[in-house]
């Protein structure tokens, strides 16, 4: 009786182990579907151009057009500078990254062409919109690629 009793416990304990080491955490979302890599989107861009009026500014030279944002993998961003500071949520479809404060749109950010860790990116906010060249600081990816922002000087 005693054996029949340890027997039962031990399944139940080796059960309850497979059942706790199966339910790992799993941070990462369901954004939707990307047409780049999602795992590369991860992280802060930085804004290296962006086009104003009828030229562009390179960030460094003008700091007030200073801007980056930062996609976690648990679907949250948060971002700052010359759109403004905050954080909410956001989910991607195909060339376009939606974000959301309080469940509802503030920006989207369409990819025009990602290689490598830089993207050109048209950010529109209500009716307005912005083209800004960006660079991932926490991409890891191969950087052999073409750096896709053009090459200007303010000077």
């Amino acid at each position: 009786m005693k054996r029949t009793f340890h027997f039962i416990v031990f399944i139940a304990l080796s059960i309850m182990s497979i059942m706790f080491l199966s339910c790992s955490k799993n941070d990462d979302v369901d954004l939707g579907s990307f047409d780049y890599p999602t795992s590369e989107l991860f992280g802060t861009w930085k804004a290296s151009t962006i086009w104003v009026g009828s030229k562009y500014i390179v960030v460094s030279d003008y700091p007030k057009y200073k801007m980056s944002i930062t996609f976690n993998r648990d679907g949250s961003f948060s971002g700052s500078g010359y759109l403004g500071n905050g954080s909410g949520t956001y989910k991607v479809s195909g060339k376009t990254i939606t974000t959301y404060v309080d469940g509802k749109v503030y920006a989207t950010y369409y990819v025009t062409k990602y290689e490598s860790g830089v993207a050109d990116f048209t950010i529109t906010i209500g009716k307005e919109s912005i083209r800004m060249y960006a660079y991932n600081v926490d991409y890891k990816g191969d950087d052999t690629g073409s750096v896709i922002a053009p090459v200007i000087s303010a000077n």
